[in-house]
């Protein structure tokens, strides 16, 4: 269950701050600041930098850093935020790092996470400086990817940033995409939404925050699910909605009971329709509950 978790909770944290589209030739939406090449690595022996985009974010205790290139390759760092400090990533702790080729027809993610052994997956970024006034951040990375699908290895080497300029807050999320709720009776109408199909996990995962990310809701449903309803069953069923109150994450309420139904699932223009309510208890102290009540979601999923 914990790989199962890092691995959904790295790819999706990849979405929410990168925005980038897996297909290269597609406008990014939201469109990222304009990239330098700035960030840069050797990945598998061949030089890659972020060419097309780049971008970093500084959000709910965490450190994300994401670049895109021309040829539409994608590399992603997330980290918790101590600062300027050496971040260990290994399958045990939330850092992580991943990287998609959308070029291949194979689009599964290497991470850094996918396996206990920290020879093939695993390694450090080291952020060396941190500029709070200018918002820019410096700094250098060295891993070991794995995708446990196919059993490969990819290295990342000579990664490096420099005076990266990092954002505080998340882009409100463009066009028609909604999620709304009323928590204990209080309506909660995210600002930032969006929706990911992980094949690797066979899931299709929806979240949305606030720009601050210090608000929080997502459900986890099966990729090929279909129009109906279904019940939240707690960790073990195959539909979890997580809300999280704060920028802590220790504090988050799973769906213990409650219902998902499914309006529309249309897989040709990746549109998801549905309704959600249930009970949420903390994972760590029973009587820290949250009702989740009146949820809607419309949401395009990349």
């Amino acid at each position: 269950m914990s790989l199962k978790i890092l691995s959904c909770t790295l790819l999706s944290l990849a979405l929410l701050f990168s925005s980038c589209q897996q297909e290269p030739d597609e406008e990014l939406d939201p469109q990222p600041p304009a990239a330098t090449g700035n960030l840069k690595a050797t990945v598998g022996g061949v030089a890659w930098a972020a060419d097309r985009a780049e971008v970093s974010y500084r959000v709910a205790g965490l450190i994300s850093i994401s670049g895109l290139s021309i040829n539409g390759r994608l590399l992603t760092m997330t980290l918790v935020d101590s600062g300027v400090h050496r971040y260990t990533l290994n399958a045990t702790v939330v850092n992580g790092a991943a990287w998609v080729d959308s070029t291949l027809a194979d689009r599964n993610a290497f991470t850094s996470n996918q396996s206990d052994d920290v020879s093939i997956a695993g390694g450090e970024v080291n952020i060396t400086s941190i500029n709070e006034s200018r918002k820019t951040m410096s700094g250098t990375f060295t891993y070991n990817l794995y995708r446990m699908l196919d059993d490969k290895q990819l290295a990342v080497t000579n990664g490096s940033f420099t005076d990266l300029p990092y954002f505080t807050e998340l882009p409100a999320t463009p066009g028609s995409d909604t999620i709304r709720l009323k928590v204990d009776g209080v309506s909660f109408v995210p600002d930032v939404n969006y929706g990911l199909s992980v094949d690797m996990l066979q899931q299709l995962n929806i979240s949305g925050t606030t720009t601050t990310g210090n608000r929080s809701i997502g459900i986890s449903m099966p990729q090929n699910i279909l129009a109906g309803s279904y019940q939240f069953e707690g960790l073990a069923g195959t539909s979890i909605g997580v809300y999280n109150p704060d920028l802590d994450g220790t504090n988050a309420r799973y769906s213990e009971s409650g219902t998902l139904v499914i309006l529309e699932h249309n897989t040709g223009t990746k549109r998801l329709r549905g309704t959600f309510q249930f009970h949420g208890t903390n994972l760590l102290d029973a009587t820290k509950v949250s009702e989740i009540t009146e949820g809607y979601f419309s949401v395009k999923y990349q």
